[in-house]
């Protein structure tokens, strides 16, 4: 399975690293998956090509400033994440990136455009008790905070169980703006 990932700018990488670094320590979650926004899952892709037609409709598109006020969690999978205000710059931007790529992404994915529920993940596959620890955790030392997604990357996702054990960068495209 591959994915195409908005990656965040450095502050809030380190802000989110923070944060996770403090419930490593506390013995809450040791999760360590670089902090992005998940913009699309393909199951399968002719990379080479992918990777031309990434680099044409991610080149001119502009960085996107997001606005995280809140933190959620997503029913029966011990994710907690935190929630940016899906806002119609971040909607369209999702939207035309579906739009254009279609025919190669599965409609019913979480993150087809009626589903998908803009998020970046703090700590994930966490046990009912842990993931209460991580809402108190973040919720005293997580402030509302503004991000912007810099880059998109294509990544190769491997799966055991349905959970993401690797994660490979294949392609990045930096957006306008942090070029």
């Amino acid at each position: 399975m591959y994915g195409i990932l908005g990656f965040l700018d450095q502050e809030t990488e380190k802000r989110i690293e923070k944060l996770r670094d403090g419930m490593k320590k506390a013995g809450i979650t040791d999760y360590a998956m670089r902090p992005h926004v998940t913009i699309a899952t393909h199951h399968e892709l002719e990379v080479e090509l992918f990777k031309k037609e990434m680099e044409e409709y991610f080149s001119n598109q502009s960085a996107i400033e997001l606005f995280f006020p809140s933190i959620g969690m997503f029913l029966n999978s011990g994710t907690l994440y935190a929630a940016p205000t899906k806002d119609p710059v971040l909607t369209d931007f999702h939207s035309r990136y579906h739009e254009r790529f279609k025919g190669v992404i599965d409609s019913e994915s979480l993150y087809a455009p009626k589903l998908w529920v803009p998020h970046c993940t703090i700590a994930s596959h966490l046990t009912h008790e842990k993931l209460v620890e991580a809402f108190d955790y973040s919720a005293k030392f997580l402030e509302p905070f503004s991000a912007r997604i810099e880059s998109v990357e294509l990544l190769e996702l491997e799966f055991e169980e349905e959970v993401c054990t690797d994660a490979k960068d294949i392609f990045k495209v930096e957006l306008k703006g942090n070029r």
